[in-house]
């Protein structure tokens, strides 16, 4: 391997085990995420297939990983994705979430893995490393789909987060559709 090919081999690992290192923090709080219940059987099936998703996605990472032969990642980024995770593990003892607030964290952290798959698919472009490039645009592909299926439940999820709280009283109850439209029609137009 060329001095040229080893700095593109690491250059590429490092995002790589970077990706890996924050999605394996979001599998965790998605692992806990499948104990929130709704009333809503969409919400419930919603959660199941976030989580699924993630560690489905963790997983090709862990893989792609290990046949492109990269390192660790960032220590930098490890550590910080180790302190957010425990951060939210402490969250998490102290309340009891709402699937609302989880899909909110959830938008936050897919926004991240977004943008993460973006920067290594950029350096992968950059660098000609086609097999990487491709990689990336899957975890795009994966996280920006998650993040616009979130925009379109929670309306929905923050309707039933209402309904359970005895301290909103509910004026209008046929607000889902109406906020849906809103929020695509914001998204579109700012695109």
């Amino acid at each position: 391997m060329s001095t040229t090919e080893k700095k593109i081999h690491k250059a590429i690992s490092d995002w790589v085990g970077d990706i890996v290192a924050l999605e394996s923090h979001v599998e965790e709080a998605m692992d806990k995420q499948l104990k929130l219940k709704s009333n809503d059987a969409e919400l419930t099936a919603a959660t199941q297939l976030f989580h699924d998703t993630v560690r489905d996605s963790k997983k090709r990472a862990v893989e792609f990983q290990a046949t492109y032969g990269t390192t660790a990642g960032n220590p930098v980024i490890k550590a910080g994705s180790n302190l957010l995770g425990k951060a939210a593990g402490l969250i998490d003892m102290i309340r009891q979430d709402s699937i609302s607030k989880a899909m909110r964290d959830d938008y936050t952290a897919y926004n991240l893995l977004a943008i993460s798959y973006t920067m290594l698919n950029t350096t992968a472009m950059a660098l000609e490393d086609s097999e990487s490039q491709a990689f990336a645009e899957q975890g795009l592909r994966t996280y920006a789909t998650m993040v616009q299926e979130i925009n379109r439940l929670m309306p929905l999820a923050v309707l039933e987060d209402l309904k359970d709280n005895d301290d909103h009283p509910i004026q209008n109850t046929n607000v889902v559709e109406s906020s849906r439209t809103l929020i695509d029609g914001i998204w579109k137009s700012t695109s």
